[in-house]
């Protein structure tokens, strides 16, 4: 087991590091009929079935989200084909600051359910889960592509602006779904949480010119890190760290509660009004955790030369030839300078909480249409997004959904699912952008900058 969530965690970091953000980790599940995930984002809608077992496999899923950079921004194109980049038109076509990318991975190791009388059904699941978000600046690109020739002066200097936030954290919960009548349900889903890694880094304006007379980089630096993991790795250098190596957890550390601990709870309802109209509310992951043994490290300096490049060949960077990993330990020592960490106090973080509102109208077994409003609070923002989806379940066998999701915040898109019950046994998968499926086999730069938004969510659950 220990190999498998080694795995997992090359994943999470290796997706941040691949320019992937994303809050919409698949409304899908919850959207086909018969799902025995139906109340995967909000314990008051009601579960149908009679129980649920779920090991390992039943729940798997990846989303990544890459806001401003755009395959067709990055190249020059003949006949259809790209021949050469074109780094004016990228780094103009990036927002000056408001630019993101990032990832969110889950896996669920158990799941039960279990209606235990009429009204009364129960749920106890074991996950784990990893989000990880990076935003940056206009300049920041623009200072790899451009080379540091193009911030010639100390008043035309690169805005080096960014910020990352990675969470990797298991939880365990309990969920509780009563029906006050035949028409109300409501439910509770309270989680206990142990951290397994977190790493917060904010460039408080961080700004890096070429000297007119010297031609030396110089930078003014201002810069605040904290990390803490339970990882088998090394937390006195960043460069040296958990963010740039293979990390590895078993199963018994990932129960550690105790080392960084924290606390959430969903909750919700869900009112039927006739066998056509439905409406539910819910609050999805809210919650902390608090995370100790921690290290930090503050820089805050003026006039630094840095004497060394920082980058190289960006073809292989777009192509994900070039060694990332090495590229952040040239960051830190060449631009932040001495990057040893120090012992300090414990720190919270809060979980990525989303508010969700939905009503339905089911016209039949084959036809029920469904909206669903979400809200984010993402970067001190208020990010809105609305689904609008069709699902439809034939002979109780086949069931499949298909949505589109507007948002400013991931983008617009159309997303499908398909879910197959034989006997005792329910497989599904889902995807809220299917075009993304149209870039398989294609470089890695094309498929993850092709669209804004992507995920898929998949797995094989026994319904009793």
């Amino acid at each position: 087991m220990k190999t498998i969530y080694r795995l997992f965690v090359i994943l999470a970091l290796s997706f941040v590091a691949l320019n992937a953000k994303a809050q919409n980790d698949g409304m899908a599940i919850t959207l086909l009929p018969n799902s025995l995930y139906s109340n995967y984002f909000n314990p008051g809608i009601r579960v149908e079935s009679k129980g649920m077992i779920g090991i390992g496999f039943s729940n798997i899923g990846a989303s990544v989200y890459n806001s401003s950079v755009r395959y067709n921004n990055i190249y020059n194109f003949e006949n259809g084909k790209a021949v050469s980049i074109n780094a004016n038109k990228l780094v103009n076509s990036l927002n000056e600051h408001d630019n993101y990318i990032g990832t969110n991975i889950s896996m669920d190791l158990l799941g039960l359910g279990y209606r235990i009388t009429d009204k009364l059904y129960l749920d106890l699941n074991w996950r784990v889960k990893s989000n990880g978000e990076f935003h940056y600046s206009r300049d920041f690109v623009g200072f790899f592509i451009n080379g540091n020739g193009n911030y010639m002066g100390e008043e035309n200097y690169a805005d080096f602006t960014f910020g990352l936030d990675i969470n990797i954290f298991s939880e365990i919960s309990v969920g509780l779904q009563y029906d006050i009548n035949e028409k109300l349900t409501v439910g509770v889903r309270p989680k206990l949480l142990a951290g397994v890694l977190n790493a917060s880094i904010n460039d408080d304006n961080t700004k890096i010119y070429t000297d007119s007379d010297t031609y030396e980089m110089i930078g003014d630096i201002n810069l605040n890190t904290k990390v803490s993991s339970i990882l088998d790795a090394d937390l006195d250098k960043l460069s040296e760290s958990v963010l740039f190596q293979e990390g590895s957890v078993s199963l018994t550390e990932l129960m550690k509660f105790k080392d960084n601990y924290g606390f959430g709870v969903d909750f919700g309802a869900s009112y039927t009004f006739n066998e056509h109209f439905g409406v539910a509310a819910g609050v999805y992951d809210l919650g902390f955790i608090k995370w100790k043994n921690t290290k930090e490290k503050y820089v805050e300096k003026e006039n630094v030369v840095i004497s060394e490049p920082i980058a190289g060949d960006f073809d292989a960077l777009l192509d994900m030839n070039l060694d990332l990993s090495e590229l952040y330990k040239n960051l830190f020592r060449d631009v932040w300078g001495a990057d040893t960490l120090h012992s300090a106090d414990d720190y919270t973080t809060s979980l990525k909480t989303r508010i969700i509102l939905q009503g339905y109208y089911e016209l039949n077994s084959f036809a029920r249409f469904t909206a669903i409003s979400q809200m984010y609070y993402v970067n001190q923002k208020l990010r809105p997004a609305l689904t609008l989806a069709y699902s439809g379940s034939f002979l109780d066998i086949l069931n499949v959904t298909a949505n589109y999701t507007l948002s400013k915040y991931s983008g617009n898109y159309l997303g499908v699912g398909l879910g197959i019950n034989v006997a005792f046994m329910n497989i599904y998968v889902v995807t809220d952008n299917i075009m993304i499926l149209s870039n398989i086999g294609a470089s890695a730069s094309k498929l993850l900058t092709s669209y804004e938004s992507a995920n898929l969510r998949f797995g094989i659950v026994f319904s009793l």
